[in-house]
């Protein structure tokens, strides 16, 4: 019998490859994006729900009509940073979504399997050793705090209620598609403008300014380690979990952790050039509450199902970078079209 999925906030990197791979398996693919997809994603047989899940209303009649065998919820205020900004969106979407998607499958398909991604920001800093799935939590920010809600009340309900629900605490994981709101993607834009030759670029970073601005990307500490792995990989897993007999939850990461500096070096490396040239610390940008050292334990992911990353460090910087690099020359190229067609006129 062919399944149904229901893939929640499924516009983001994360969805973007979720949705492809279930398709791959033969899914009947439901889509969620509080917009309308992209004019080429309305035509490839998923099945697309455009609205708010803060809507109790909309929530409950996506569940009750896409009868769903398998929910995956990855829906978020994605960016901790942001969540200072938005905390009240912030806390219904990331901490009390989850618990109603509980009662939803409750009420609606109680033999519904929940994936519900989590976050290493729920560890919070102050941690030298590894994190796994028995780490002592102190988030320190509003979404690291929501989104220990959320991976707290699944466990929760799995164990009143006995729904099939499980938890990835999912490690920084990049990709081609990540927006560019995020460090790993203007670093890796960074370099694809310099290599292009640009002084300045027309994407903006956060505070309004050009993120090679005067040949100079500005971050903060280069010091912070992140464990960095590919969603594609993480997106893999997700479903790969919800497969198994018995619900869990999983820290799901490679085991490796790298510095931003090194993020930096591979970054230009891939495209020749020497990042202390282009790379400067601005003090303003570095986070008071930023967790500094992120490092996976996957042991127990490695233990039940066997799993290796695909794809390690230095081929995801290089991949993001080549990514970037043919987006800044089609971007030249089509403005040196349009000079010219309107020289013509």
């Amino acid at each position: 019998m062919t399944k149904a999925a229901l893939v929640t906030g499924a516009t983001g990197q994360d969805g973007r490859y979720l949705v492809d791979l279930l398709r791959r398996h033969g899914y009947i693919v439901h889509a969620q994006s509080r917009r309308a997809p992209l004019p080429c994603a309305v035509d490839d047989g998923i099945r697309w729900h455009v609205g708010d899940l803060a809507s109790g209303a909309f929530l409950e009649q996506l569940i009750a009509e896409t009868q769903p065998d398998e929910i995956y919820n990855l829906a978020a205020v994605s960016r901790p940073i942001m969540s200072w900004q938005v905390p009240r969106e912030n806390a219904e979407i990331n901490a009390f979504l989850p618990q109603n998607i509980c009662e939803l499958v409750l009420k609606h398909k109680p033999a519904a399997r929940i994936f519900q991604a989590s976050s290493s920001d729920i560890f919070g800093d102050g941690f030298n050793e590894r994190q796994n799935e028995h780490t002592h939590c102190v988030p320190k920010s509003p979404y690291g705090v929501a989104k220990l809600y959320s991976h707290r009340i699944i466990g929760a309900y799995r164990k009143q209620y006995g729904i099939h629900a499980c938890s990835g605490i999912l490690f920084n994981h990049e990709s081609p598609y990540r927006p560019l709101s995020f460090v790993s993607q203007k670093i890796a834009y960074a370099a694809a403008a310099a290599a292009s030759g640009l002084k300045d670029t027309p994407e903006l970073d956060e505070r309004g300014r050009p993120i090679l601005s005067d040949g100079k990307l500005l971050l903060g500490d280069l010091g912070v380690r992140r464990d960095f792995g590919f969603a594609g990989d993480y997106a893999e897993v997700m479903h790969m979990i919800l497969q198994h007999p018995m619900a869990d939850d999983y820290v799901i990461g490679t085991g490796e952790d790298h510095s931003i500096q090194e993020f930096c070096e591979l970054a230009f490396q891939t495209v020749g050039l020497d990042w202390t040239h282009y790379v400067s610390v601005d003090p303003k940008l570095i986070r008071k509450t930023d967790s500094h050292y992120t490092h996976a334990d996957p042991g127990k992911l490695r233990s039940v199902f066997n799993w290796r990353p695909k794809v390690m460090f230095p081929e995801l910087v290089a991949t993001m970078v080549e990514a970037q690099v043919k987006r800044v020359r089609e971007e030249m190229a089509l403005q040196r079209s349009c000079s010219s067609g309107m020289k013509l006129t």
